[in-house]
């Protein structure tokens, strides 16, 4: 193909230079027209003519083969595309904003639990099953209005009324009327996370008992021992009860996660007065941050704001990232907490001047049981679940987490709640 064009060059080179010898042939033929060397010229002219007819045919014969190449490229790359399209194992669906598919591959068509003559024109969205789900409800809106959506589980309910779930996403093509979306089944996956997810909720709640058994023993021969305690017996007391303190936190933790990733966790919305429930969490706190000599400054715009959510999920949230905040601050240092309400979105900032994240490892902050290298090194506590569960939390109540962070110069968390606000003033 290299050489042709090559070659198409020449030859469009070669006929230029013959146009401009007939100019100079009528040139030289004025000038020499009582002369004998006019009829050599003319002759000469004549072929110069003939050659640049010949050429131009020729160019124009290579022009159309260039073209039917070309066509012929095109047809065979969409040929392959539509094969690609068509047997992939990815369902990718074709709609238009209202939610009416307009066209549907056959991984789309299984997936879905239709035929290739009945899917188009059916209603996509009636395949989100919502079931009251805030999270699932936020999905629907953002491809409703054309926003990306980048593989987020969902629950399907097929054209069968079968349960399945799908990574879904969302991109909008050339035509904002339209939306492509694909789909890659999890069903399998969830039902083994489900199981797996069942057995640590079973196992943890089992050992509720035995630790709560062992604390209250504790407490009991603190008591006990309160005035003969030697400094080694209320040294070991101690280290008992921040162990047994310790794995109290863990048991929770794991529960939290079963209870989120099983679905099972039943949002309960009710009125805060944010403010205040902020200073309950922050009191959780105040033994460390005394210790620590922290400096905490709290914002609020505007002030008293009273929102609509889910308490236990708002706790879980803000006591997380509040406690990363005091764990991995150094002594002297500032945590900031600032909530702002603006056009029905709720913007909470939790900052602090501690030892920051590695910017490599920041993708990787929400997953599981992860924990950032520096923070394994500073702290020896922790057991990578609490902003994994912080991030399940906000997307069961409709919003989003982010994270902006430099090694040792601090790191600032901003989840955004949607329509969540009541009041404010």
């Amino acid at each position: 193909m290299a050489e042709l064009l090559r070659r198409i060059r020449q030859w469009r080179l070669f006929s230029r230079a013959m146009q401009l010898s007939m100019v100079g042939f009528a040139v030289v033929s004025i000038v020499a027209w009582q002369d004998i060397v006019l009829v050599t010229w003319w002759i000469f002219a004549g072929v110069a003519t003939l050659c640049f007819l010949l050429w131009q045919y020729a160019e124009y014969r290579i022009g159309q083969f260039v073209s039917a190449l070309s066509v012929q490229t095109q047809f065979e790359s969409r040929q392959a595309f539509d094969t690609l399209y068509e047997r992939s194992p990815v369902a990718y669906v074709l709609i238009e904003a209202r939610g009416r598919i307009k066209l549907a591959n056959t991984a789309a068509v299984y997936l879905l639990g239709e035929t290739i003559d009945t899917i188009v024109g059916q209603n996509f969205y009636n395949c989100i099953a919502s079931d009251g789900d805030m999270s699932t409800a936020v999905i629907r809106s953002k491809i409703e209005r054309g926003a990306l959506v980048a593989e987020t589980e969902v629950p399907l309910k097929t054209f069968k009324n079968e349960n399945k779930w799908a990574l879904i996403s969302v991109f909008e093509p050339d035509d904002p009327q339209q939306r492509l979306v694909s789909l890659v089944d999890v069903t399998e996956q969830k039902a083994v996370d489900t199981a797996k997810s069942e057995f640590v909720a079973l196992a943890t709640h089992q050992l509720r008992t035995p630790i709560a058994a062992i604390r209250w023993n504790v407490e009991l021969l603190g008591k006990t021992l309160r005035e003969s305690a030697t400094e080694k017996q209320a040294r070991y007391l101690e280290k008992v009860d921040r162990n047994v303190q310790r794995m109290i936190s863990l048991i929770n933790d794991f529960l939290s996660v079963s209870k989120l990733e099983m679905g099972t966790y039943a949002a309960e919305r009710e009125e805060i007065q944010l403010q205040v429930y902020l200073d309950e969490i922050l009191q959780e706190f105040d033994e460390k941050i005394t210790q620590k000599q922290l400096r905490v400054e709290k914002r609020a715009d505007p002030q008293n704001i009273v929102v609509r959510t889910d308490r236990r999920l708002f706790h879980i949230t803000f006591s997380n990232l509040i406690s990363n905040a005091v764990k991995y601050t150094p002594e002297g240092g500032v945590v900031n907490i600032s909530i702002e309400a603006t056009g029905g979105t709720l913007t909470l900032t939790v900052a602090d001047s501690g030892i920051g994240i590695p910017e490599e490892e920041i993708p990787k902050l929400f997953t599981k049981f992860y924990r950032a290298s520096n923070a394994q090194s500073k702290v020896s506590e922790g057991t990578g679940l609490g902003l994994y569960v912080v991030k399940q939390s906000v997307e069961i109540l409709g919003g989003t987490i982010s994270v902006d962070s430099k090694e040792d110069k601090g790191t600032t968390f901003v989840v955004q709640l949607p329509s969540i606000v009541v009041s404010g003033r």
